[in-house]
């Protein structure tokens, strides 16, 4: 997998081409570091304040449908994976979740080696959201269904007003590749 990404790179070396390779390094040599690691997990740990599933919008209708699509099913399976309800945020505030949903779901993390926290924490930047990650990374979606839970909104606007070539296709592709080295990854270490 990894030297697949280097035999097809030119003779100029582009860091987005080598997404495994990137994971990889962060595992070994950022999240195996015990110094580290809790750093990482508490700075993943805040997206539980700020996770894009927690700020529902009553209007315009097609945003509402999508986030019952995408995020309603990702709620009930917090519920019936972890025993939590996420606190939804009202207007543009933040949200605090109580400290059991924090205990339960820090613990989830913790238990993740550095391999899968390398994906985790990957997973989460790309997708702002520590809850749509998590649910890729315990098999609840797949990279696909990753990706189009977390672009929700910007689906919604492209509905509305249709797509800026070359920005909302782009940043939805970098999100899908993303995702999918996450998913190589995951499938190469069970």
């Amino acid at each position: 997998m990894i030297s697949g990404e280097w035999e097809n790179q030119d003779e100029v070396l582009k860091q987005h081409a080598l997404p495994v390779t990137s994971l990889a390094s962060r595992a070994i040599d950022g999240l195996s570091d015990p110094f580290t690691r809790p750093l990482v997990i508490d700075a993943l740990l805040k997206y539980l304040q700020t996770d894009t599933i927690l700020f529902p919008d009553d209007d315009p209708p097609p945003l509402v449908r999508l986030q019952k699509e995408h995020w309603d099913p990702l709620h009930a399976w917090l519920k019936e994976e972890f025993g939590v309800t996420m606190a939804l945020a009202e207007g543009f505030g933040g949200v605090s979740q109580s400290e059991e949903t924090i205990g339960k779901l820090r613990k989830a993390v913790e238990e993740m080696d550095a391999w899968e926290l390398a994906a985790f924490e990957r997973a989460v930047y790309a997708t702002k959201s520590f809850v749509i990650s998590l649910a890729l990374l315990r098999g609840h979606l797949t990279a696909h269904e990753a990706a189009d839970a977390s672009h929700v909104e910007v689906r919604s606007q492209i509905e509305r007003w249709g797509e800026v070539e070359d920005t909302h296709d782009v940043d939805y592709q970098d999100i899908r590749r993303a995702l999918g080295s996450v998913a190589v990854l995951l499938a190469k270490s069970q």
